[in-house]
Parts: structure tokens; sequence; C-alpha cells
């Protein structure tokens, strides 16, 4: 006799974890190389210790960078776009205007000290003349203005900031932070830039504050 009261069994529902994605060759050769730079430099460093890392061929390294200057520009741009992407983040909190430009600040300088190869290219630059981050260096730079003048241009619109032309005033904030980055180009590892950027955005705020 069939019993209709008999709860009808489901199979448990089956949640599959989202696949990873693999990493590209061009990717893995990139994290290769980025090891192979930190450790050596890019003076001291060849296409044939990125080939020893990566576990790949020349050949297959050659597929995808004409040179070691191809891959070094490749590594740094990867390195100033992950910080890139983490002062956008700032950028989009749902916080005051004033409590962002401080937060972008502070995220600015902890991430510039994970940008080892970045600042190793730099030295580098000046000692040899290199002249390969050059151009990365002016598209960060007008990027950063950007994002403060976004910053900035919120603040006035809430009536926090009284800035009379927010671009000009985003250039002389992201000079002044290079001051800060000084130290850290420098290898001072015992620098604390965390004591000195408060005082300075106090600073700061008491000239761009709207009072009225």
């Amino acid at each position: 006799m069939c019993n209709c009261f008999m709860p009808i069994l489901r199979q448990p529902a089956v949640h599959t974890q989202p696949a990873t994605r693999q990493m590209t060759t061009k990717e893995h050769i990139l994290k290769a190389a980025r090891q192979v730079f930190e450790r050596f430099g890019f003076n001291k460093a060849s296409m044939a210790d990125i080939a020893h890392m990566s576990r790949k061929g020349r050949r297959t390294i050659y597929t995808h960078f004409s040179s070691k200057e191809a891959v070094f520009k490749a590594v740094i741009d990867k390195e100033v776009s992950a910080l890139a992407n983490q002062l956008r983040g700032v950028t989009q909190r749902p916080v005051s205007a004033e409590e962002k430009l401080r937060l972008y600040m502070h995220t600015r300088m902890n991430a510039v000290r994970e940008l080892t190869v970045y600042y190793d290219a730099l030295r580098q630059d000046l000692v040899n003349n290199m002249g390969i981050v050059e151009q990365l260096r002016e598209e960060y730079d007008a990027m950063e203005v950007a994002m403060i003048r976004e910053i900035l241009d919120e603040g006035n619109a809430s009536g926090t900031f009284a800035i009379d032309d927010t671009h000009l005033v985003a250039e002389a904030i992201v000079t002044a932070t290079k001051g800060f980055e000084l130290p850290i180009f420098m290898g001072r590892s015992d620098f604390d830039h965390k004591r000195l950027i408060d005082p300075l955005i106090s600073l700061l705020y008491t000239g761009i504050k709207n009072n009225a």
C-alpha cells in the first residue's frame, strides 16, 4: 500500500566551490621574475635566472617578453597596479572625505613598503640612468593626482573642504607624500611614517577645511 504521507527524499544540494583560476604562463613567469629581481636586483639578474625560477625554458620566456627590461617593466607595472587597486578601494569607502584622505595616506605608505622591486628599479634608474620606469612613474603620478582630487572634490561638495583648485592641491599632496618615500627608498627599515602622516594631514586640514 502506498504511504501517501511518506516524505519525499531529496538529494542533498551539492555546493561546488568555484574553481580556482590557474595562473597563465605569463603570470607564472612574472611571479618568478619578481623573486629573481628582489633577490639579485636588475643588473645581476638574468633571463636564465628567471627561466630557472619559473621552471620554464628560456624560449618560453622570450615568447612572452622580448628582453630582461621588458620583464622588469611588467613586474613593476604589476606591483604599481596592485597598489592602485588598494587605493581605489579606499576612495570607494562610505566615510567622510576627511577620514578618506587620512586612510588613503596611511594605506598608500603601508603598501609602499611592499614595493621592493619598484624601489630597486628607482635606485637602479638613478645609478645607471636606465629610464626604464620613467613612463610608469608619470602614469602612476597622474593616476594618484586624479584619485586624491576625487576625494577633495567630494569634500568640497559636502562642505567639509573649501578648495579653489582641487587639482593643484592634489598635485601638492602627491609631491609632499613623496618625501615620506625617501627613507624607504634609501632602505631605512627603522623609518616610521605613521607618526609623521597624521601631523601633516592635520596641518593640511587647517588650510583646506571649511571653517565658515
